[in-house]
């Protein structure tokens, strides 16, 4: 069975919600233990959006961020993206580094970031992966500080254009009492967004 993504059940939306509810909590843990600070996380906001629209609501093609790519394999195909604003990275590294205005082009910072995104990543396809019961693998992470637009359409190439739709989580993280706005991505071919749903369908039926 193929499934029509844009047709998706409100039944489907729940359990990808109740999914990455799990990953996104275990992912603010180890962030908080990473940074030695109490991370807060707001339930996130989570979309299924055509991959031409994923540049739209993530505030824009030519919006600059601070993006972090881990590719995706085992069970599943795909790639999972990190996206912050600048000032959410800059906020990160000044909470590593004690700076109170830190160069986020910094190669050192930009190595924060990346590993802030590799722990974000990892954990929660960690979570997503022991929820539905199938092998999902987060690789090493690539930083780049880009326009979002760009980023996407060097995904895109990557994937052979493979890929028609991308799971936002859009996340509110407070540090130090300070809100740390970013968006994962997850972008996975279809044959893969395909073993997800029917694992999704025989969890929770």
């Amino acid at each position: 069975m193929v499934y029509d993504v844009s047709k998706l059940t409100d039944f489907h939306y729940s359990a990808l919600k109740e999914i990455s509810n799990i990953g996104i909590g275990n992912a603010a843990t180890s962030l908080a233990t990473m940074l030695g600070s109490e991370v807060k996380v707001m339930t996130p906001d989570l979309k299924v959006a055509r991959i031409e629209e994923v540049a739209e609501f993530s505030g824009g093609a030519d919006k600059l961020v601070s993006g972090v790519l881990m590719k995706l394999s085992g069970c599943v195909k795909g790639y999972m993206v990190m996206l912050l604003p600048p000032e959410s990275a800059k906020l990160i590294c000044n909470t590593i580094t004690k700076e109170q205005d830190s160069d986020i082009k910094n190669p050192m910072n930009e190595s924060l970031i990346s590993e802030v995104g590799h722990i974000l990543g990892s954990t929660y396809m960690t979570a997503f992966s022991d929820f539905l019961k199938i092998d999902v693998f987060a690789s090493a992470p690539f930083h780049t500080y880009d326009m979002i637009g760009a980023i996407m359409d060097n995904i895109l190439i990557q994937m052979s254009q493979e890929v028609e739709h991308a799971i936002i989580l859009d996340t509110l993280f407070t540090l130090k009492g300070n809100d740390m706005h970013g968006k994962l991505l997850t972008l996975f071919d279809p044959i893969s967004l395909e073993l997800i749903l029917e694992q999704v369908n025989a969890l929770f039926r």
